[in-house]
């Protein structure tokens, strides 16, 4: 009975959690849509340097170099998400807020970080595609290359967790880099539960763009009505994903560390200044057997102050 009881109080939770998921998003429709409608000029800048890289390479006999080069796009694209992930993360968190003053608020304070960002995501992806067709490619010559295929693929895929946080905590917290940086690959494994369920979610995403294409069954217009979606819907849909399963546990997180640390950063204050006070008591007592000194409005024995001078 216990353990039915159990069961059906998670699945409420789990319908509880996805009711939230669709009401926010739906709610927040407009908003998301206009945002997209901002970024469209990073997603039209980005659409033309792909353009312009298979143009100008075309030439090359090495399809996989015009991949890579081309995957530079990545850099322009995240540059833009600084206002994408500043709107959701405004929109989650029900604040009252002005659409476009706030995506210009996230270009303007964290444009540097998320160009950064850019460049890491692009050398991430760069080199597990890289590594990945290397190792498949192993295969087909040896098994053996399954195994760095394998361990290569987990890698990649906790490095993915890893960029799962990265925008949202630039976003939301004004930390410095490399705390931003070590937090994330710690949210990567701590927080394996909701990374999995993020990843799910985008990829039953990606099912849904793909039976589209599948239903069009035409390259034209898959390219046509695919390419307009991915624009006006893609982007903060991403990012409101990302933000939803992410960031309250990560928040919650990151503020009873940074309370931690103000509370030992108090003790440490407190023991400073009893030290001082023990101090300055023993200058002021007489050098004689145990007695009580009166000081600062109260009695204490020189035993005592000798103890806090001692550390015990």
């Amino acid at each position: 009975m216990a353990l039915n009881g159990m069961r059906s109080e998670s699945d409420f939770d789990k319908k509880m959690k996805s009711v939230k998921f669709f009401n926010t998003y739906f709610d927040n429709f407009k908003v998301l849509f206009l945002t997209n409608i901002f970024y469209l000029i990073f997603f039209i800048a980005a659409g033309g340097y792909v353009y312009l890289t298979f143009v100008l390479l075309s030439q090359l006999s090495q399809p996989n170099i015009i991949i890579i080069t081309a995957l530079g796009g990545l850099v322009i694209l995240n540059v833009g998400m600084a206002g994408v992930a500043e709107v959701c993360r405004y929109a989650y968190t029900n604040k009252q807020f002005s659409v476009f003053r706030t995506f210009a608020k996230g270009l303007k304070e964290n444009f540097l970080k998320f160009l950064l960002h850019g460049v890491v995501f692009y050398l991430f992806t760069a080199v597990t595609y890289s590594s990945v067709l290397l190792y498949y490619n192993g295969t087909k010559k040896s098994s053996f290359f399954w195994i760095p295929l394998i361990i290569n693929i987990l890698i990649s895929v906790f490095l993915l967790f890893t960029g799962y946080y990265l925008n949202l905590m630039t976003a939301s917290i004004n930390i410095e880099l490399k705390h931003i940086y070590k937090n994330c690959l710690l949210f990567s494994f701590g927080e394996l539960k909701n990374n999995i369920l993020a990843t799910v979610a985008l990829l039953i995403l990606g099912a849904v763009f793909l039976a589209a294409a599948i239903i069009i069954n035409n390259s034209f217009w898959i390219i046509i009505v695919l390419g307009i979606l991915s624009a006006l819907l893609l982007p903060s849909t991403i990012q409101y994903i990302l933000t939803f399963y992410l960031y309250d546990d990560m928040v919650a997180m990151l503020d009873d560390s940074k309370k931690d640390d103000d509370e030992k950063e108090e003790k440490i204050a407190v023991v400073s200044i009893e030290q001082e006070e023990a101090e300055e008591i023993s200058r002021l007592a007489p050098d004689t057997d145990d007695e009580y000194i009166f000081h600062n409005g109260r009695m204490i024995k020189r035993s005592e102050v000798e103890k806090r001078l001692n550390g015990e």
